[in-house]
């Protein structure tokens, strides 16, 4: 979180999960992250991420970086839950954008 801070980055996640569920999972990982509580999905389904083959609300993993404008800079989506970005190659885009 550090990384991304020091690069001007504010970190948010978005879950359909019941609220209740999100702010204990933040206090039990003492996450300083913003946890958007999106139970419709529809989050998910304007960006494309809807995970349509699964029986409850919820996206494929993605990680997304916009800039101050709303433009998505930098979307890395797969199925597979355990595939995510090098945190490196994440500081350098959200770092790029102070180049716009």
């Amino acid at each position: 979180m550090a990384e991304f801070e020091a690069a001007g980055a504010e970190v948010w996640a978005i879950s359909a999960d019941e609220a209740e569920r999100l702010r204990s999972m933040a206090e039990e990982r003492h996450l300083t992250l913003s946890v958007l509580h999106d139970p419709e999905g529809s989050t998910f389904s304007s960006y494309g991420i809807l995970n349509e083959s699964h029986s409850r609300t919820v996206p494929h993993p993605t990680l997304i970086v916009v800039d101050t404008e709303g433009v998505a800079r930098l979307v890395v989506s797969d199925e597979n839950y355990q595939v995510r970005p090098p945190t490196p190659a994440v500081v350098d885009a959200v770092e790029g954008l102070s180049g716009d």
